[in-house]
């Protein structure tokens, strides 16, 4: 039997179906809402049309407002499975009965990094160098930013992501860079609720804050124009980031053949690239639930000193 046909008989029997004693024909999925909200609309429209034909199952994206809303709509049954960040992945596996099934993660979500970035007159007159080899950095890279940064004006993106917030502050505030941002920055740090890393972006390239810190990804993919009005000042070090999770009530049957339809994607093959577009992904791997060990560490020491509050 060809993989393709193997798919869908996995997923086609009525008994695999997510739900199905409860009558359910389709599974919804969402994701944590980290950009502009038309090009996530669009993006998961084609997710949708991709896995609705690769699994013979009616696929239904299903848009919410912020993190919180996509951990609260995967616990509560709202979804069936998820596109998260690292630290949502680990609030979702907390929350949700039965745990999470861990399915698919991109190559470069294993060797994750945020990028500071500084508004470009800042950085001029604190004579800060622009980053043009942006591999990841060292704590050492970071300290060198504390006297600059002391008394500016700083944003985090929300304070559920893993790489607009979580772990930026989690290296922030190692003692080898010294950095407790509710003091260090003028009058607390940001946070960006609306407009994922891209709002981030645009609020240091306007000059409204004077630094940020965003998703490596997001700022690589930004008009040229703001990458000159917000350049990157430093990177942080490496990191595992997003995850696609399934509701732990998911059969193992068709937790495969959803990870499947996901690893075996190729720009290649006709159709499928704009799958891989919406995630900015070149390629899908299964993921490893112990690679989020380091996410769950630093989670829990940030919620044990309040700074998740």
């Amino acid at each position: 039997m060809r993989r393709r046909e193997l798919l869908r008989s996995l997923v086609a029997a009525p008994c695999l179906l997510v739900g199905c004693g409860k009558g359910s024909s389709s599974l919804r999925f969402s994701g944590i809402p980290d950009g502009d909200k038309e090009a996530l609309k669009d993006g998961y429209a084609a997710v949708a049309e991709y896995l609705s034909s690769a699994l013979s199952v009616p696929v239904e994206p299903v848009h919410v407002p912020d993190y919180t809303a996509a951990v609260t709509s995967l616990a509560s049954g709202g979804i069936d499975f998820a596109w998260l960040g690292g630290v949502t992945t680990v609030q979702a596996e907390q929350r949700t009965p039965g745990g999470v099934h861990f399915v698919a993660a991109r190559e470069s979500d294993l060797h994750f990094k945020s990028y500071i970035v500084a508004n470009a007159k800042v950085a001029a007159a604190a004579g800060l160098d622009v980053v043009s080899e942006r591999e990841a950095g060292t704590l050492a890279g970071l300290a060198s930013l504390a006297r600059p940064m002391k008394g500016k004006r700083f944003s985090f993106g929300s304070k559920s992501s893993t790489s607009g917030h979580v772990m930026p502050r989690s290296f922030l505030s190692d003692p080898a860079v010294g950095i407790d941002p509710e003091t260090h920055f003028l009058g607390g740090p940001v946070y960006q609720r609306q407009g994922g890393h891209a709002a981030t972006l645009r609020a240091v390239a306007s000059g409204a804050v004077d630094f940020g810190v965003l998703n490596f990804a997001s700022w690589e993919r930004a008009e040229a124009e703001l990458q000159t009005q917000a350049p990157v000042v430093a990177v942080t070090p490496e990191y595992v980031d997003y995850c696609l999770v399934a509701r732990g009530s998911m059969p193992q049957a068709q937790v495969d053949a959803l990870r499947a339809a996901f690893v075996e994607l190729d720009v290649a093959v006709p159709g499928q690239a704009p799958v891989l577009e919406a995630f900015a992904a070149k390629k899908f791997v299964k993921a490893d639930a112990s690679a989020w060990d380091s996410i769950r560490a630093v989670l829990a020491r940030l919620e044990a000193e309040g700074a998740l509050r």
